[in-house]
């Protein structure tokens, strides 16, 4: 027998020898990366981790056996070199921003480097033993070269039979995968339909992920068909079709265009698209209610904050923030979930209500499609003057593209933002708003979009000129070193408002401008550790760690106003498209107004999220009522492939640019041009 097998064994050793040290390597770098980032081990990761890893060791093992030894030895060191340095980089990546670095973030890379080189030296820096210990291998391969790729030669028979052995583990693990459809968030449902990077990872390794985060880039996100509604049941959103033609087309008291969605229906041939158009058809619109219309005609200040957290507020320390956030309206339970492009990402969702694309940067390719519903076109439409600002580099992810796109003249430093800000990171919010009110504050109706910088990670005193420059004012609070930093770059924020609303009022322009000021997300900068010292508790990262607050202030409102609902930033924009007044389609929105009646959904990137009827953690697959009662399974299911669907609807969205196919129908025109030269949509005719 050992002489049959080691004669197997020379014949097959030539590719068996370098795959079972790729194998050896993936797997190894794989559960170290699930160590570093989760903490902990599960028995569907550790075994379909181990199924998935052997089709990419047999192929790069194929890959360096096929070639020259001399040649092969060297590729296997540079393959080596290249899954040390990509698990490497997604470990460290995650530790830092709490998502995994994806193939289309690599191509903007420059960007980022150039912009925040030395914060990734100093992480690779902070996190040197995972780094250690994932260049072992590389280590290994270069002195184990001579004996893993012997000189013999195989036959094209052995590398023929030596990738279908590749492509039958690849499809046996993947039909293993479609066994496993137990749970509302199976691993079935994980693998195929969702775009879950996080759990992707923890259950089918991180080049697994990576190979569906480049799937999904490339042919999109599949809705959940089975949860859709059918496409010929009656809905309380469809148009009646023996109604008249206003009572169709213009439903009164709901957030609905006139849209002839049967006609669009009928006149559809993608399939895709015909799948949208059913869903978005029988959506059902929100309602108009007492806040409609609240501030119509007012001015907009809308910021969205760089790190801003609830728990960075105190009465004393920060009395303008904590006036704004305790005097307007007061929304008690409101979260900025984190998202895969962190502060882009987090203003895609505030500003379009919409869910932004895993593996992508989705402001970045809005920007060249038509965008109706965002707040700079909507109020520029109304004879505003729209202006958007931020306080760092005028390209930086692409917001030179995607926010004029927006309806708004952008500036930032390096294109019309003149602040002489040295070089120094982060620059100060105060001095933007002291450049940037004279430029507006003579108009007679203006709407501003901010977005902040200060409140930027690092938090030392040596990486954030902010947490220095404040230092005194946060150096006797009970807390770590790296809490006091964070608290004492918020502090410029705190002024930057403070002098805001002077100049404001200074004008004769407070009383007719709204605050509104929330989270790009929340301070990933802190260890979940250093968050809780701020809590008094341990923090739950789950849902906890999200909640945040959402300011929407004027200075007439004479009574704050409570809203006990849950709710988020993708909520923002269409609660103040209802407070202002605006024509909108609330059905092609994901997001809803956070003071209608429409049941809420916090939605998170995990597919974890928050109802009115309790909260589901995906990592888990279970649902916990607020009541503690047995959830309902049935309305579990529909809840989460809400939730999936409107994931993949707002890919669709931006994929297919799909308001400007929407109104482009023969039925719903556009006007040629509209003011300023933008496109309108006829809400009026």
């Amino acid at each position: 027998m050992s002489v049959r097998f080691s004669r197997l064994w020379e014949h097959w050793r030539p590719l068996a020898a370098p795959s079972l040290f790729f194998f050896s390597v993936i797997y190894y770098e794989e559960i170290l990366l699930k160590l570093f980032c989760f903490g902990s081990l599960t028995v569907p990761g550790v075994l379909f981790t181990l199924l998935f890893s052997l089709p990419t060791a047999l192929l790069l093992g194929l890959l360096c056996g096929s070639v020259a030894p001399r040649r092969g030895r060297v590729l296997l060191i540079l393959c080596t070199l290249i899954l040390s340095l990509w698990l490497g980089a997604q470990t460290v990546y995650y530790r830092l921003f709490k998502t995994f670095l994806t193939i289309f973030s690599l191509t903007k890379m420059a960007m980022v480097a150039g912009a925040f080189g030395d914060m990734a030296v100093g992480e690779v820096l902070v996190n040197w033993f995972p780094v250690v210990m994932m260049a072992i291998p590389l280590v290994l391969s270069f002195c184990l070269r001579e004996r893993i790729l012997s000189p013999r030669q195989q036959s094209s028979g052995l590398r023929l039979r030596w990738t279908g052995l590749a492509v039958v583990i690849q499809l046996l693990s993947m039909g293993l995968v479609m066994l496993c459809g137990g749970g509302v968030m199976s691993l079935r449902y994980i693998y195929f339909q969702t775009a879950t990077p996080e759990l992707e990872t923890q259950y089918f390794g991180a080049l697994t992920q990576t190979q569906l985060e480049i799937r999904r880039v490339l042919f999109g996100i599949d809705p959940d068909q089975e949860q859709n509604p059918d496409p010929d049941s009656s809905s309380s959103s469809q148009p009646d079709p023996d109604s008249s033609s206003a009572e169709v087309f213009a439903p009164q008291g709901v957030h609905a265009l006139p849209i002839d969605f049967d006609t669009i229906i009928a006149q559809e041939t993608d399939e895709g698209l015909l799948q949208a158009h059913q869903w978005f058809s029988q959506r059902t619109p929100t309602s108009e209610n007492q806040w409609t219309g609240y501030f119509e005609g007012k001015n907009l200040i809308w910021i969205v904050a760089e790190g801003f957290s609830t728990l960075a507020m105190d009465p004393q320390r920060t009395p303008t923030l904590w006036k704004l956030s305790h005097q307007g309206f007061v929304f008690e339970h409101f979260y900025t979930p984190l998202w895969g492009v962190s502060t882009s990402d987090g203003e895609y969702v505030t500003t379009t209500g919409l869910i932004p694309k895993s593996g992508v940067w989705s402001y970045s390719l809005s920007s060249e499609n038509y965008m109706p519903f965002a707040l700079g076109n909507q109020f520029r439409k109304e004879g505003y003057r729209t202006m958007a600002f931020h306080d760092y580099l005028y390209d930086y992810y692409d917001r030179n593209l995607s926010h004029p796109n927006m309806g708004y003249e952008y500036y930032a430093i390096g294109q019309g933002l003149n602040m002489d800000w040295g070089g120094q990171f982060p620059p100060s919010d105060l001095e933007m708003m002291e450049e940037i009110v004279p430029m507006f504050i003579d108009e007679d109706q203006f709407m501003v979009y901010c977005l902040t910088v200060s409140g930027h990670l690092n938090y030392s005193l040596e990486e954030n000129a902010m947490s220095a420059r404040h230092w005194n004012t946060v150096k006797d609070l009970p807390y770590s070193d790296t809490v006091k930093c964070y608290l004492a770059s918020q502090m410029e924020l705190e002024l930057a408002m403070e002098r805001l609303l002077n100049q404001l009022e200074a004008a004769g322009k407070l009383e007719d401008t709204v605050i509104v000021l929330s989270a790009d997300h929340y301070p990933y900068g802190l260890t979940d550790e250093e968050y809780s010292e701020l809590l008094g508790h341990a923090v739950d990262p789950v849902f906890e760690i999200y909640e945040n607050t959402l300011i929407i202030w004027n200075s007439e409102m004479e009574d704050p106003v409570y809203v006990d609902k849950y709710c988020s930033s993708l909520d923002v924009m269409p609660t103040l498209s209802n407070l202002f007044g605006l024509e909108y389609d609330s059905r092609l929105i994901m997001g809803s107004d956070i003071l209608s009646d429409a049941p809420p959904l916090v939605i998170f990137a995990n597919y974890s999220f928050i109802s009115d009827t309790g909260y589901y953690n995906s990592t888990t697959d279970v649902f916990t009522r607020w009541d503690g009662t047995q959830p309902d399974a049935e309305a579990v299911t529909n809840l989460i492939a809400e939730v999936q669907n409107r994931v993949a609807y707002s890919s669709a969205i931006l994929d297919t640019d799909y308001y400007r196919i929407l109104f482009n129908y023969d039925y719903y025109q556009l006007m040629e041009k509209g003011p300023a030269g933008l496109l309108t949509l006829p809400i009026n005719s």
